[in-house]
C-alpha cells in the first residue's frame, strides 16, 4: 500500500530541459466512460509526449477512490511502455480514500500551494486528471479568489513547455474557462441556469450550473458524457446565457478531442459536437427557451477541426452527401426510445443530409403534463454532410446544421 502513496518529494524524477522559447503542449480531453475498447485514447495521450521518457503525474482530486484509480492508470499506461515509477500520484484531494487505512487523503486539500509539490510537478511532462466531481478539482487547484495555486501554475508551465494535459469526465470539464458543473438538458431548456451546486447528483438534473474552470482549452466551453447523458440542451443554454461567441464542444463517452496547434482531432468510438451560437437569436432569461439559428457540426474519429478558423476538415475517404443523397423517406419526428436514429450523428445523417425527401427533422422534449419544446433541425446552403463506411456501418458527420428551439403547449387526452 505505502508504495502507492507518493509524498511531496518526487526526487527520482529528472527535470525536463528548459528551452528558451516556450511551446504550447497538447490537450487530450476525454468525454468519460473510457474502457478496454477505447484504449486508443490513452495511447494518444502517451504518444503526444515529445520525449523518450514519459513522466505522468495523476491528479486524483475529483474522486474518493484514489488508490484504485491510480493503480488502474499505472496498469493502463504500462501497456504503452510507461514504467510504474514514471506514473506518480500527486497528493491533491478533497476526500479521504476509505480503502487506504494508513493515509487520510483529505489532508491533501491545501497542497495546491505547497512549494515543494509545485517544484516537483515541473519535472513532469504529462498530467492526467481523474474523473469524478469537477468542482473538487478546482477546489484544490484554484485559490478562493479564483487565481491559480502554485501547483496549477506549475501544471501550466508543463503545458507551455510542450507537455501533455489530459483528463476524462470531470478531468475534461475543467479544461475550459467556463466549467459546466451540473444540470441536464431538460432542466436547462425549461429553467435556464442557477448558482447553487451541492453535490454530484445535480450533474443529472435541474438548471445548468457553471463555475470557473482551469482554462487550458481557450477555444470555448467543454461538456462531456455528451451522447449518453443527452447534454446538447444544457451546453446550448450555457453558451447563450453567457453570450459567448466562442463555440461549445460536446465530447461523447469513449471519445477524446486531441488538441495541438489550433487543430482538434477526434479519437475513440464516438464523436464531438460543435455548437456555434454566434449568430443565434434567443429570448434572454426567458424559459422555456426560444432560440433560432443555433448551428451544429459533428466530428467523427479521424475528422479534424481548426479551432481558430472554425474550419471543418473531413476524414479521408468520406464523401459529401448534399446533392448525392441515398435515402428517400418522409420527414422524421423523433420522440424517444421507440424512435430510430436517436443519436445526433445518425439523426442528422440518415434523416436529413443523406435523404432526398427531407430538409428538416423534428425532435421533442416534454416536461410535465402541459409544456414541451420542439427542436427543429434543418439544412440550408451552409449545411453539408459527410458519409463513410466502416466495413458495413454507415458513418455520418456534418457541419452547420441549423437548429431552432420553440416552446410548445402540450395537451394529453385520455
Amino acid at each position: 500500500m505505502k508504495q502507492h502513496v507518493i509524498t511531496l518529494a518526487l526526487a527520482s524524477i529528472l527535470a525536463l530541459p528548459v528551452t528558451a522559447e516556450e511551446q504550447q503542449g497538447t490537450l487530450v480531453i476525454a468525454g468519460g466512460a473510457l474502457s478496454s475498447a477505447t484504449m486508443d485514447v490513452y495511447e494518444a495521450f502517451v504518444n503526444s509526449v515529445d520525449n523518450d521518457q514519459v513522466r505522468i503525474g495523476v491528479v486524483p482530486a475529483a474522486t474518493g477512490s484514489i488508490n484504485k484509480k491510480f493503480l488502474k492508470l499505472q496498469e493502463i499506461f504500462s501497456q504503452f511502455g510507461v514504467s510504474n515509477n514514471d506514473v506518480v500520484l500527486l497528493p491533491l484531494a478533497v476526500k479521504d480514500d476509505k480503502k487506504t487505512k494508513d493515509t487520510d487523503e483529505s489532508t491533501w486539500l491545501t497542497n495546491g500551494n505547497d512549494t515543494q509539490l509545485a517544484d516537483d510537478v515541473k519535472k513532469l511532462n504529462a498530467i492526467w486528471f481523474v474523473g469524478g466531481d469537477q468542482t473538487l478539482i478546482t477546489q484544490v487547484l484554484l485559490n478562493k479568489d479564483g487565481s491559480d495555486t502554485k501547483v496549477l501554475g506549475s501544471i501550466r508551465e508543463v503545458f507551455h513547455n510542450g507537455g501533455v494535459i489530459g483528463g476524462t469526465s470531470a478531468g475534461a470539464a475543467i479544461m475550459s474557462k467556463t466549467m459546466i458543473a451540473g444540470g441536464n438538458s431538460t432542466g436547462a431548456l425549461f429553467q435556464g441556469s442557477k448558482r447553487d451546486y451541492t453535490s454530484m447528483d445535480e450533474q443529472e438534473y435541474g438548471p445548468v450550473v457553471t463555475r470557473r474552470g482551469a482554462n487550458f482549452f481557450t477555444y470555448g466551453t467543454i461538456d462531456q458524457h455528451f451522447d449518453r447523458k443527452a447534454r446538447l440542451g444544457r451546453l446550448i443554454v450555457s453558451l447563450l446565457e453567457k453570450a459567448d461567441s466562442q463555440p461549445g464542444y460536446g465530447i461523447d463517452e469513449g471519445t477524446a478531442m486531441v488538441v495541438k496547434n489550433d487543430i482538434a482531432t477526434v479519437v475513440g468510438r464516438g464523436g464531438v459536437t460543435v455548437i456555434n451560437v454566434s449568430s443565434a437569436k434567443h429570448t434572454k432569461k426567458q424559459y422555456p427557451l426560444r432560440a433560432s439559428n443555433v448551428r451544429l457540426s459533428y466530428l467523427q474519429p479521424g475528422d479534424e477541426y481548426n479551432l481558430s478558423s472554425h474550419t471543418y476538415i473531413p476524414r479521408p475517404k468520406s464523401y459529401k452527401t448534399v446533392g448525392h443523397e441515398y435515402f428517400d423517406v418522409p420527414d422524421a419526428s423523433v420522440s424517444g426510445i421507440m424512435s430510430s436514429n436517436r443519436n445526433l450523428d445518425e439523426f442528422i445523417g440518415f434523416n436529413i443530409l443523406d435523404n432526398k425527401s427531407a430538409t428538416q427533422a423534428v425532435s421533442w422534449v416534454l416536461d410535465g403534463e402541459n409544456q414541451g419544446i420542439k427542436l427543429t433541425f434543418s439544412q440550408d446552403e451552409q449545411s453539408e454532410g459527410y458519409w463513410s463506411q466502416d466495413i458495413t456501418a454507415d458513418v455520418y458527420s456534418f457541419e452547420n446544421v441549423k437548429l431552432n428551439i420553440d416552446p410548445i403547449s402540450v395537451q394529453f387526452n385520455d
